[in-house]
């Protein structure tokens, strides 16, 4: 069984993860924020479940924005392994979304610093694990928007390319080693925690200059997250997860795209146009084989 670490365990697919995973054998660390305060009882029901289901599930602190977090907590996993780590899930985020002029630098900034610098951190601290071992894989949750931008979430769909693209180009660095670096595309699933723990922009007033339109937007925004009969269950996205880590190492896609519905075709064939053309040009470079 593995050693999994998982972030932004608190809710939605990350939670969902936690126990689809445990309840396979793997010990998962569950990473969150704030598991003494405002996720306290979060954490203490994690914990109750996995002793009611005989699981292996540690609940531990973590903040992706934070180096010295990071590095403490990915250390002591390493202690408590013997240096094993092999599978990191970066799913920790966050959503502002808004007009990009009525968001704030700042609230773009930190969109950036959960899905693109968060993810860069966690990577860094367990790669060298892995390299040890040369064994590993790395999952990045990002989402069918790294692909598709669309009005009102440009700095979240941006953020989320950001992400995709860092995790693509470890797959290319990586493939001369037993380590994997994959990403997930997911739709929009009303049964996570995204559009409740929504961040309001910080420049509201800024939408007026938009007339109607802004409404429009918004609108077809809510349209586009809220529950439907054909809404599939997240959990899904679980399981797509504990299927790649059971594919053996290089075996594996690049993208893993789920729960987009009629925007699936679209997004694959980017995906399969963007992969395509960067092995092309790697190997005119002579960088493949």
């Amino acid at each position: 069984m593995k050693k999994i670490i998982v972030t932004g365990s608190s809710s939605g697919f990350g939670l969902l993860t936690v126990k689809t995973l445990a309840a396979k054998g793997h010990t998962v660390y569950a990473t969150m924020r704030n598991i003494q305060t405002k996720n306290s009882g979060t954490a203490q029901q994690l914990l109750d479940w996995a002793k009611t289901n005989n699981a292996d599930v540690k609940v531990l602190e973590l903040d992706v924005t934070s180096d010295a977090s990071v590095q403490e907590t990915i250390s002591r996993i390493a202690a408590e392994t013997n240096g094993q780590i092999d599978v990191l899930i970066n799913n920790a985020g966050n959503l502002v979304d808004g007009f990009l002029e009525s968001l704030s630098t700042q609230q773009v900034e930190w969109l950036f610093q959960v899905h693109v610098f968060g993810v860069d951190r966690m990577n860094k601290a367990v790669l060298p694990y892995m390299h040890k071992r040369n064994s590993g894989l790395l999952i990045t949750i990002t989402s069918g928007l790294s692909r598709l931008h669309l009005p009102y979430l440009g700095a979240y769909s941006a953020a989320k390319a950001a992400a995709d693209t860092l995790a693509e180009t470890l797959q290319h660095e990586l493939q001369k080693t037993g380590i994997d670096s994959v990403v997930v595309q997911p739709g929009a699933y009303p049964g996570t925690d995204l559009i409740k723990n929504r961040v309001e922009p910080d420049y509201p007033e800024a939408e007026k200059s938009y007339g109607e339109f802004a409404a429009k937007v918004k609108t077809g925004i809510g349209n586009l997250f809220a529950p439907t009969p054909q809404n599939s269950d997240a959990t899904e996205v679980a399981v797509l997860i504990n299927n790649i880590i059971d594919t053996p190492a290089k075996q594996r896609k690049t993208w893993f795209p789920i729960g987009l519905g009629a925007g699936m075709p679209f997004i694959e064939g980017i995906n399969d146009s963007t992969g395509g053309f960067s092995d092309t040009l790697q190997s005119a470079l002579g960088m493949k084989n």
